[in-house]
């Protein structure tokens, strides 16, 4: 008979990290977004790295939870029970209440975009925005997931991350996309800039002639998300870039005080 042993109660109660399957079947439903609404078993297969015969096991699970469906065409998509999980995550998310006037404020001021993004995952998700009234801007869905890799937002999210975890996420990036092996170690240097300096931005890695700035909103444990502006390049000469960095360095200051008043 085995004994069975019982752990410390500070150590039951500790979160236990995912296991390697539980953390494909999550990147098999974060695989989805606005810009890739449906995906076939291979193309889910490719996105996660995986083999075929696995990506049907967690397509399985994600089917059997009704988290997505069968479109009849062969392809699948999210199911309408993830409509509620969104509306519950955003309902619940105080910092985008917190942040909305914020933002707003911050678009009509430099007429340009403002998104508000938080990491889930392997993602950069956004939870708020707040778009520009001007006749040639960028529109910006919320729950749009961005790759942690590219992006002055999701970047500066990497950044102040623990070591390993940004590593295994490189990990991750590589095994998808072996040519971007030879641009990680750039990358490390530019995210360390990044903590430094306290703001990030980028120049067309998502998005042709789209420049972002972003700066990071904190909580008494560090940053927890990013709020940023994204805005059409020909807007946006070098005197443009530098107002704008202040403009949202300041706005994400405003937003950590109110954030960390109600959170302490």
């Amino acid at each position: 008979m085995a004994i069975k042993r019982h752990a410390p109660r500070d150590e039951a109660n500790r979160p236990q990290p995912a296991d390697g399957s539980s953390r494909k079947i999550l990147r098999a439903l974060l695989a989805f977004s606005t810009d890739r609404p449906r995906h076939s078993a291979e193309s889910l297969s490719e996105q996660i790295g995986v083999p075929l015969s696995s990506t049907y096991r967690y397509i399985g699970i994600l089917r059997e939870a009704e988290l997505i469906d069968e479109d009849g065409r062969g392809s699948f998509v999210l199911a309408p029970r993830v409509i509620g999980l969104a509306q519950a995550a955003r309902a619940g998310t105080d910092l985008a209440s917190i942040a909305r006037p914020h933002m707003k404020r911050l678009a009509q001021d430099a007429g340009e975009t403002v998104i508000l993004l938080r990491r889930s995952g392997d993602r950069a998700i956004c939870i708020e925005r707040s778009e520009s009234l001007s006749r040639i801007r960028l529109t910006f869905e919320v729950g749009t997931a961005l790759p942690m890799h590219r992006g002055a937002g999701p970047k500066l999210l990497l950044a102040h991350q623990p070591a390993a975890e940004i590593e295994q996420l490189l990990d991750d990036v590589v095994a998808r996309d072996p040519g971007f092996g030879m641009h990680r170690r750039t990358l490390m240097r530019e995210l360390a800039t990044i903590r430094d300096e306290g703001w990030s931005e980028s120049h067309a890695e998502i998005t042709p002639h789209v420049y972002a700035v972003a700066a990071g909103i904190r909580d008494g444990s560090g940053v927890v998300a990013t709020v940023s502006f994204v805005a059409p390049a020909f807007r946006t000469p070098k005197a443009g870039q530098i107002k704008l960095r202040e403009k949202v360095r300041r706005t994400a200051d405003i937003i950590s005080k109110a954030y960390t008043a109600v959170t302490l």
